[in-house]
């Protein structure tokens, strides 16, 4: 058999067998036998392999095959269209905690980005890791100008490695692709998207530009606080960031017993991820307790900015629109919207889409605002985006996890804390109450700017309108076997559109003459553009004359 071409490299290949070895381990054969012994098998047969601990199963497969995959895992949790709601449950189990790299390799990395030896630019550097995950581990140290910081490093190779086993899996998605027939997904598609996000995490630029962005979107809510990132020792490779000196939320107990009032915490917290959706578009993707830190000051500090989600403003406004219709218990809107942004394939079934909407909508519209579980209704709307593979928009399905992962911290601290009564809160303070005018301002300053110029080539349009019609340019062809009233009565039509384009031309022209303001002068206005307004008057009263008066006439 000819080996390909990806597989020649020995490395490469090795780490190839390692793959179908474990694939093999854990009840995966049948993917190991179409990539091995060719030919073309229905995509059927793929999930006849669905079993209850099939999820369990997959998990243990990815956790086992190290970074690349813990990651995949934790991005594919993401996309409800792709997966059975049941395995994004296993999939967001994904543990990404191994052990720690040996230091002096963490050393080598540090001071070969830095571009110094270690003491040169810390003044105390915590050998043992604060954590240690599959692609860096998270040091405390202090800078020679006395900051107290966290490092992240990268471990050494962990990028090549990387590289090597999305090589490999992009050839592995080209073979499924070629040998499973009737696949209702691209594997190649699916791939390239996930491994273009997880390469992306290798920058560890992108995570301190993040933390950036909270920071600014923060700095009047004096209930957060963002750390701190220090650019002079940050790479793609190294983050350096401010230490906070903070007790988690998990420590309920010993935050209980310092007198933090665990109650204005859940709702402060839920507050503020309202605000990074509904008002600045970037919200935390990485919701568990050990990123939620509370300050000695009392205040909400988040940490890990390498998972954030996006909402541009199109988004936002979907949302808005979305809930109304909940909120309304009307489907037919859900669809049209769902049906604008392209999120329903042209092959649903739309009557059982509708059913199965009306059934999570009622669940909505009969139950208390307060008794809403925002776990349960993300599990039957997952349910029904899997069903009929709806392709929502990018950044919904890790909005619903990050809500349904602050809905659960909070009714950890809070046992009577419900998510949806500070939406309430929220949307009535925000839209009704604290309307900020220059936010409108800003948010419809380039629809104005648009408006703007248009108006501006106003004028010059009109011109060309009226010499088209000097010159005939202008036709209305219309075949019709009717009776003649029917043709006056296009005519008469035809003839109202021309003088309302030649009663405007006079109008925007008089409009220019005068403010020129030179000329003759009649009762102190300009002889051309008074005569201008008056005849584009008389224009106007006839076509409302007609329009008004004769035509009902006629009725």
């Amino acid at each position: 058999m000819r080996i390909p071409l990806f597989l020649r490299n020995r490395e490469i290949y090795r780490r190839y067998r390692e793959i179908l070895r474990v694939l093999t381990k854990n009840g995966f054969g049948f993917i190991v036998d179409i990539l091995s012994k060719g030919g073309r098998v229905p995509f059927y047969l793929l999930r006849g392999h669905d079993a209850m601990e099939i999820g369990e199963r997959i998990r243990n497969t990815l956790e086992e095959l190290g970074p690349t995959f813990i990651k995949l895992g934790q991005i594919i949790s993401t996309r409800a269209d792709l997966i059975p709601h049941d395995i994004l449950i296993e999939l967001s189990k994904l543990q990404d905690e191994v052990a720690p790299e040996d230091f002096e390799a963490i050393k080598r990395v540090l001071e070969e980005e830095l571009g110094r030896s270690v003491n040169k630019v810390f003044s105390y550097f915590e050998e043992t890791p604060l954590a240690s995950a599959s692609i860096g581990q998270v040091y405390r140290a202090r800078t020679n100008d006395g900051h107290e910081v966290v490092v992240k490093v990268q471990r050494p190779h962990v990028d090549k490695k990387i590289h090597a086993d999305v090589l490999i899996l992009k050839n592995i998605a080209r073979i499924l692709n070629e040998r499973i027939v009737d696949s209702p997904v691209d594997f190649v598609e699916i791939v390239e998207e996930l491994t273009d996000s997880l390469l992306n995490e290798l920058d560890y630029t992108q995570e301190g530009n993040n933390a950036d962005r909270f920071r600014e979107n923060f700095k009047n809510e004096d209930y957060i606080y963002i750390p701190k990132v220090y650019w002079n020792y940050t790479t793609k490779r190294v983050l350096t960031m401010e230490y906070i000196d903070g007790i988690s939320v998990k420590n309920k107990d010993v935050l209980r017993d310092m007198g933090y009032d665990l109650k204005k915490i859940a709702r402060m917290g839920a507050w503020s991820i309202f605000l990074q959706v509904y008002k600045f578009g970037l919200f935390h993707g990485d919701m568990h307790p050990g990123n939620i830190l509370i300050t000695k000051e009392g205040k909400i500090s988040y940490v890990d900015f390498g998972i954030v989600g996006y909402l541009d403003k199109d988004s936002r406004e979907l949302l808005i629109e979305l809930f109304k219709a909940f909120a309304e218990n009307d489907t037919e809107e859900v669809i049209e919207l769902l049906s604008d942004v392209g999120a329903i394939r042209t092959d649903t079934n739309l009557r059982n889409l509708k059913i199965d909407l009306g059934k999570i909508m009622n669940y909505f519209f009969t139950t208390p605002l307060n008794k809403i579980s925002i776990n349960d209704s993300m599990k039957k709307i997952m349910e029904v985006v899997y069903k009929y593979k709806l392709m929502l928009p990018p950044g919904f399905t890790l909005l619903l996890k990050t809500m349904a992962a602050v809905e659960g911290v909070g009714r950890d601290l809070d046992p009577d804390f419900s998510i949806s009564d500070v939406a309430k809160d929220f949307i009535k303070e925000m839209y009704l109450m604290k309307i900020d005018v220059k936010e409108i301002f800003k948010e419809n300053y380039k629809d104005f700017r648009k408006a703007v110029i248009v108006l501006k080539k106003l004028p010059s349009r009109v011109q060309n309108i009226m010499n088209k019609l000097i010159k005939d340019d202008i036709k209305v062809r219309i075949n019709i076997d009717e009776s003649e009233s029917l043709r006056y009565d296009l005519n008469m039509m035809v003839n109202k559109v021309i003088v309302s384009i030649i009663a405007s031309a006079l109008i925007v022209g008089s409009s220019l003459i005068l403010t020129y303001g030179g000329g003759y002068k009649v009762f102190g206005y300009n002889a051309i553009g008074f005569f201008g307004y008056v005849i584009a008057t008389m224009l106007s009263l006839w076509v409302f004359y007609r329009i008004f008066i004769v035509e009902r006439k006629k009725k």
